[in-house]
């Protein structure tokens, strides 16, 4: 009888010990995921943001390249009406001093200038600008244009952009 009731307590506390091996492993896994989304997060988080015909045009970073000389302007555009096309028309850029700086190449998800935009999904743009040197710490002003749905061009504007150099 003693035997048993040892027996049964053993099988029990090795089913304890087990499933907390498991609830470790778990609750493990679901940290690591955790923190991957936190990263994503930080990593899609606007620093601006401009509404515009139901579009939000998610300003993520701006980012220099030393070596090309060129400036990369990463955009999320979130359609916050029904499914449609997005094209760009163009954009130019304004530094403190004055200078102008025009594109050299447009983005939207895997197309050059235009693209399906669905409701509520982000969709990655890739706004070049070419001939912009180091010294460049800031654009005064990034206007970008784009077609609505009658094809006039409408003009947002981004302003005070710092341009982080690598």
């Amino acid at each position: 009888m003693l035997f048993t009731t040892l027996r049964s307590l053993a099988a029990g506390l090795c089913l304890c010990i087990s499933s907390i091996g498991f609830a470790q492993s778990k609750c493990d896994s679901l940290r690591k995921e955790i923190e991957y989304l936190k990263k994503a997060l930080y990593i899609t988080t606007p620093t601006k943001t401009i509404n515009s015909s139901k579009i939000d045009f998610n300003l993520i970073k701006c980012i220099g390249n030393t070596k090309e000389q060129t400036v990369e302007l990463q955009l999320t555009v979130v359609n916050r009406d029904a499914n449609r096309t997005l094209q760009f028309s163009g954009l130019d850029a304004i530094d403190l001093e004055g200078n102008q700086y025009d594109h050299s190449r447009i983005l939207l998800g895997t197309q050059t200038y235009r693209n399906t935009i669905y409701t509520d999904v982000p969709l990655k743009a890739v706004l070049t600008l070419k001939k912009v040197l180091p010294s460049v710490k800031m654009f005064k002003i990034v206007p970008v244009g784009y077609y609505d749905e009658k094809s006039r061009v409408i003009t947002i504007e981004f302003k005070d952009l710092p341009i982080v150099w690598q």
